[in-house]
Formats: structure tokens, C-alpha cells, sequence
């Protein structure tokens, strides 16, 4: 089995239609004809989906849906080789910006309603909860990236073809129940049928699946925590969490995907498909999208052997690294900056990330700073920046002599003064490449890395990265009322409940 990578073609296919063994996104079928259709045999797609969602190509294979992330948090910068829209430099985006996220997310979620009510009707609670569990997730990315959106009338076909809006915190505080609903399947489930390895994240094993849940619910909380009105709900909701005594996911427990990704067209893994064609030679992107100054500045200062992971040398260089800022306007030739590395781009096989181990526990770590978890937040720490060597290729040999350095701030613990920039700082460190969109939501949160570059260009009048991305340009086509009553949405000041 084989995964095919989204096109806009295969996108407008809202649920998987299959009778057998297929490619896993082989959803360029009849909308209309989902009676042979079954839960075990959608699932997959939809898992895949969501890989694709977060690491791969937008359908025109442009850009990623969140790679533009990366530049802002200071990871990655655009190349010399291409002429790049102002806008793409200066934050002043319009409605058309990456699109994709919102109408890619309704599609997606489409297809888990779909397992989460078929499974419903079939009395298959593991299927069922799995799909409740993700949906949760997916609404969580569209509420920190919009706002206010389409939720309790969305996903209801022609029921419903003009959602309306609902707020952002009451959509939260909905998808702990719903996340507590699909833990309580999949704890009764014992029994009932397991998709096993369609179950192509945790191959049914229902006891991560138990910890996801607890670990999404773990990084809603926290999304919440400088907001003083929240206290009492986030304290209700640890509550539940302890009493289920599911934990979170540890140590080797990545929430990542795949469904058999092989050095064959269209079916590599999304993100490294992005940069490398089967025959190893790079694509567009890959001539692009190279080294940020700032964040090659980050791992040389503080000696950090990740540096060789996220990027390369230069050319015709073994341990030069080199990059520029974002929106700079000192542009160097390609052969002067470093490529994007081998522990973000792997090979074609790679698992697609949902929620790494490193950053489970990095949030455990904030949480036992907080007093909110028990558990002992240096050890937490420490166990975080470890899985974040092994997960893009170094040892814990090498993460234990990292963060042992002796007076280095925001490395070493006792030399961090403030242990929750610590913990912050090395989190943002180990989301090179991978996951900038958690990197964005702890910025946007707590300001943190403090000195992330604002872009370099000219044109940027508004020296702030925005706090979200704009409605798409179909909601104003199409749901122009509803999308109309959430007034005039400004990327700098139109902020989401939880941001500061």
C-alpha cells in the first residue's frame, strides 16, 4: 500500500470510496458514493491526510501549507534564485494567503466525520474514538490559526452549506469533550474491531492513542496559560487528565505517520517528496527554501550538534554553515548558503510527524514548571532535548554533553535563570523544519525566543509577525454573511482568545 500525494484534483474528492486495498490517497472519487465506504479502509487516508497537511506540499506544490512558518520563526529564508511577492516578505498578506490551510483542514474533516459516524452505526468504538480524537485536532489548528470559525454547523453537507461561525474559546472548551468522548470509546473498546495496521500512526495500539489524547489536551492547556480568566478551567482539566491515568506520550512515543512511503512518484514522504524528486535531484523548493542566519547563529553559539541536522555545508565545505535573514535584501548565491539538512530530509521513507516525543515532553516540562503536572521539570527537560537529537539522527550521548555545558543559559538548567524561557527556547530549537507551527502558537503566546529577527525587507511597515492568518477568499465568495459578521480581521491585531 502506497500513499499518493494531494493534487487539487484528488482534493476535491471529500471521502475515500473503496471496496479493497488502495493507495492510500486515492481520493479522486464520487463524494456522493460512500456506501462501500468503510471506516477501517477511510481511516488511513485521513491519517495520511493530516501527515500531508502539516509537512507536505499545498495541491499546486508551490509552497508547504505552513513552510512560510519556518521563515517567520526563524528556521529557514527564501534563496537569491527566485523573485518572491512582496507580500511573501513583509507579513502584508490578503485573503488568497495559503488558503489551503482552512479549505485542506474541512476536507479532511470531512473524512474523519465520516469514521466517527459510520463507526458509530457499525458499534466500532475504537474506530470511532480515533476519529473523534482527530477531528479534535484538526479544529484545535483551525481555532489558533483563524480565530472564530465554522463548527457546530460545519461538516453538515448540504444540511448546512452556510456554516455559521462559532467562538473560538467555546470551540476549545467543546473539543475537550469530544477528545474525552473518543478516550472513553477507545477505553470500552477492548474487544471490538482494531484497524491495526491501517491504523497507520500507532498500528492500533490503543494505549498511545490514550496518551495522544492526554497530550493534545496537555498543549490546548497551555496554549492557554497567560490568560488569568482560564485558570480555573485549565485546573479542572488537569483534574480530568490525572484521573485518567493514561500519562502523556514519553520517550520514543512520536504520533507520526505512514503509509508506506517509497522512492516512487508522488509517493514519497510529503515533506522530503517537497525537496527531492526519485531520481535525488533537488526540486524547486529545494532551490527556494535555505538556511536562516538566525537560527544557524542559535546552534553554533551554543555548540549545538543539531546544527549539522537541520543544515548542510556549503558547497565544497565540510563545517561551513551559512544562511541569511528573513526578508533580507543581502542576497547571496545559492552555493553561499546552507540547504535545508539531513535530519529534517531524511530519505523518501520517513514518518510524517503528527506530535513528536520531544515535544510532549517539552510541554510536560513547562506543566511541572507551573506546578500544574507532578514530575521533575529538570528531568523533563532533559528527556525533551534528548529526543530531539535522537529524532533527527544524533545520540543522547551527545544531547547529555549539550545540555550539560556549564554556564550556558537557555541550555543548561541551573544556568537558566528563567526555566520556563529555557524550556521554551530549547522546544523552539528542536522544531526546525518540522513543526513551526507549535513554534509560531509559543511565540504568539509568550513572546518567546525573545529576539527572533522581524522581517529584514524595506516594505515591512508593521515590525510584529501576525498574530493569525486571514479568512480565504471562498468564505467571502461563498459564506460572505456569516464570514461578514466576524467585522474587519487585521493579521496584527485581530488576535485569537488565547494570545496575549
Amino acid at each position: 500500500m502506497h500513499i499518493k500525494r494531494l493534487t487539487a484534483g484528488i482534493l476535491a474528492g471529500l471521502l475515500m470510496v473503496m471496496t479493497g486495498c488502495k493507495d492510500y490517497l486515492e481520493v479522486n472519487n464520487n463524494p456522493n458514493q460512500v456506501t462501500a465506504a468503510t471506516p477501517q479502509l477511510v481511516l488511513p487516508d485521513a491519517l495520511a491526510t493530516t501527515g500531508w497537511y502539516l509537512t507536505g506540499n499545498t495541491p499546486s506544490g508551490v509552497a508547504g501549507n505552513f513552510y512560510f512558518l519556518n521563515l517567520w520563526m526563524g528556521y529557514w529564508n527564501w534563496s537569491g534564485n527566485y523573485s518572491i511577492a512582496t507580500s511573501d516578505k513583509n507579513y502584508q498578506f490578503t485573503q488568497g494567503f495559503n488558503n489551503s490551510i482552512w479549505s485542506s483542514a474541512y476536507l479532511n474533516l470531512k473524512n474523519y466525520n465520516y469514521v466517527d459516524t459510520q463507526a458509530a452505526t457499525l458499534g466500532q468504538p475504537l474506530l470511532q474514538g480515533m476519529a473523534k480524537i482527530m477531528k479534535a485536532l484538526h479544529f484545535q489548528l483551525l481555532v489558533d490559526t483563524y480565530g472564530d470559525v465554522p463548527y457546530t454547523s460545519a461538516l453538515q453537507g448540504t444540511t448546512t452549506i452556510l456554516p455559521t461561525y462559532d467562538k473560538a474559546q467555546a470551540i476549545y472548551e467543546d473539543l475537550f469533550k469530544q477528545i474525552d468522548a473518543g478516550m472513553a470509546l477507545l477505553a470500552k473498546g477492548d474487544g471490538t474491531l482494531n484497524p491495526g495496521p491501517n491504523d497507520i500512526m500507532f498500528q492500533g495500539d490503543i494505549s498511545k492513542w490514550l496518551k495522544f489524547g492526554n497530550t493534545l489536551k496537555l498543549r490546548m492547556l497551555l496554549r492557554q496559560s497567560e490568560k488569568a480568566d482560564r485558570a480555573s478551567f485549565i485546573q479542572t482539566q488537569l483534574a480530568t487528565i490525572k484521573a485518567s491515568g493514561y500519562g502523556f506520550l514519553g520517550a520514543g512515543e512520536n504520533a507520526a505517520v505512514n503509509p508506506g512511503y517509497s522512492n516512487s512518484q508522488n509517493l514519497q514522504n510529503p515533506l522530503f517528496g517537497a525537496f527531492y524528486a526519485i531520481n535525488g535531484n533537488p526540486t524547486t523548493l529545494n532551490n527556494q527554501y535555505k538556511g536562516n542566519l538566525y537560527g544557524i547563529t542559535f546552534y553554533k553559539s551554543t555548540n549545538d550538534p543539531r546544527l549539522g541536522a537541520y543544515y548542510r555545508p556549503v558547497a565544497g565545505s565540510t563545517n561551513n554553515f551559512n544562511g541569511t535573514l528573513f526578508g533580507t535584501t543581502d542576497v547571496l548565491v545559492n552555493s553561499q548558503v546552507s540547504d535545508i539538512g539531513p535530519g529534517v530530509l531524511k530519505n523518501v521513507s520517513q514518518n510524517s510527524p503528527i506530535l513528536q516525543s520531544h515535544e510532549s515532553l517539552f510541554m510536560q516540562a513547562e506543566a511541572a514548571q507551573r506546578g500544574w503536572i507532578t514530575g521533575d521539570p529538570k528531568t523533563l527537560y532533559q528527556a525533551a532535548i534528548s529526543e530531539s537529537f535522537i529524532n533527527v539522527g544524533r545520540t543522547a550521548a551527545e544531547a547529555t554533553a549539550y545540555y550539560s555545558q556549564a554556564g550556558v543559559a537557555n541550555v543548561n538548567w541551573e544556568a537558566s535563570t528563567n526555566k520556563i524561557e529555557a524550556i521554551i527556547t530549547q522546544k523552539w530549537a528542536s522544531e526546525n523544519g518540522t513543526a513551526p507551527f507549535e513554534a509560531w502558537s509559543d511565540y504568539r503566546r509568550l513572546g518567546l525566543p525573545t529576539n527572533i529577527p522581524i522581517s529584514q525587507d524595506p516594505s515591512t511597515t508593521v515590525r510584529q509577525i501576525p498574530f493569525r492568518l486571514l479568512y480565504p477568499t471562498s468564505e467571502y465568495s461563498t459564506n460572505a454573511a456569516n464570514v461578514g459578521a466576524q467585522g474587519t480581521i487585521n493579521q496584527f491585531t485581530s488576535k485569537i482568545f488565547w494570545e496575549k
